[in-house]
């Protein structure tokens, strides 16, 4: 009876240690930050450019930038399943040489190629809920809906003798994001993620009173540290 007592005590001890150990280690991190590459897709969006008011970047900064960048976020969770992101990116595509341009007065058009530098860059500023769906193994399915604003510019500066021509516009715009990914838990804090959405941005077009909305894919595959 008195090694009952004693192995019961033990027991019971070592319950109540695992019990702290397992309730002071909480079973998701709490925050969440994400940092990687990121490409910008344009669907359904003529490649056109064109003059409007004696400047041709009007037609490109409504493409809210280049194909490619970076994007980084924060996640605060608040349980398993739930938590609020804050998500910055950022897209570029600078290009040299024959720069095709588009000059319409009075219905007529007129489609020549110049010598000259495009710049086109965008910022996309966006937050909302994510949802996660938490388990036993080391994947880690996730899906949001992110809301904010878009800011693209454009410059674009032609080079040859015959026609020079330098101006920049900017845009900005409503932009939301719908998607989700995965995270593949490499240690306790360090994870890899992929990441796929639908975002649009609506910021308009070349023409004064007119408005329409960019369709875009981010794909982003990154580093995602655990705190």
């Amino acid at each position: 009876m008195r090694h009952f007592s004693i192995a019961a005590a033990v027991m019971c001890l070592c319950a109540s240690s695992a019990f702290a150990q397992s309730s002071s280690s909480a079973p998701y991190p709490k925050l969440e930050i994400f940092g990687g590459y990121s490409a910008n897709i344009i669907v359904g969006h003529a490649d056109a450019s064109g003059i409007s008011n004696g400047g041709f970047s009007p037609f490109l900064s409504d493409f809210a930038g280049g194909p490619k960048g970076f994007e980084a976020s924060i996640t605060r969770n608040f349980n398993k399943y739930l938590g609020i992101k804050g998500d910055f990116s950022m897209y570029f595509d600078n290009s040299t040489g024959q720069v095709t341009l588009k000059v319409c007065s009075q219905g007529s058009c007129t489609t020549f190629s110049e010598d000259g530098n495009v710049e086109k860059r965008a910022f996309y500023f966006m937050a909302g809920p994510e949802i996660k769906w938490r388990n036993k193994t080391r994947l880690t399915p996730f899906a949001h809906a992110l809301f904010g604003v878009a800011r693209s510019t454009a410059e674009v500066t032609t080079t040859s003798a015959a026609f020079s021509q330098r101006d920049s516009d900017t845009r900005i715009g409503f932009a939301a994001a719908f998607g989700g990914g995965l995270d593949i838990s490499l240690s306790k804090r360090f994870s890899i993620r992929t990441m796929a959405d639908y975002t649009a941005a609506f910021l308009g077009d070349a023409n004064a009173g007119s408005s329409s909305r960019q369709n875009h894919v981010r794909l982003s595959i990154g580093i995602v540290f655990g705190k």
